[in-house]
């Protein structure tokens, strides 16, 4: 099976999944690490709110707030 980078469209091999490329959080779909960013997503556990640190792909990315 090929799967392409959705935003450069670089072809990726599925073995190499978190050495080369992961999936989008937000739109699940897979982005190699060049156009790979991540973002701070706030959570909730059993005691205590943390931060969990996401990757996103460029078009997912989220503008910046005022």
């Amino acid at each position: 099976m090929e799967i392409v980078c959705v935003t450069c469209g670089k072809e990726l091999k599925t073995d190499n999944e978190g050495k080369e490329w992961r999936y989008c959080y937000f739109c699940k779909k897979p982005t190699c690490f060049d156009d790979l960013h991540y973002i701070g997503v706030w959570r909730e556990g059993l005691y205590e709110k943390y931060v969990e640190v996401v990757p996103i792909c460029k078009k997912c990315k989220p503008k910046k707030l005022k």
